[in-house]
């Protein structure tokens, strides 16, 4: 874990945070272990959309992917499939 996300952990633990944004696997299993409440880009995304704050999912992935972001395919998949876009 680098120490972005320790840092993200940390802060969380002082502020006693409702919910960790976390991409990085390492960060996402200790934020488990601590029992934070947990989501990602991804996430974030699909419920931006779920409440209309954006027209369309894969745009923005295929953004982020275009500018160097590494998303899991699999997730990918699954959020598009999610967010009726398919």
């Amino acid at each position: 874990m680098d120490n972005g996300e320790a840092e993200v952990l940390i802060l969380a633990k002082e502020q006693n945070a409702e919910l960790v944004i976390l991409d990085e696997i390492m960060g996402r299993r200790y934020a488990k272990r601590l029992e934070f409440n947990l989501t990602d880009t991804i996430g974030i995304l699909l419920k931006a959309k779920e409440k209309g704050l954006i027209k369309s999912l894969r745009v923005l992935l295929t953004e982020l992917i275009e500018k160097g972001t590494w998303l899991n395919p699999k997730l990918i998949s699954k959020a598009i499939e999610l967010s009726d876009e398919e």
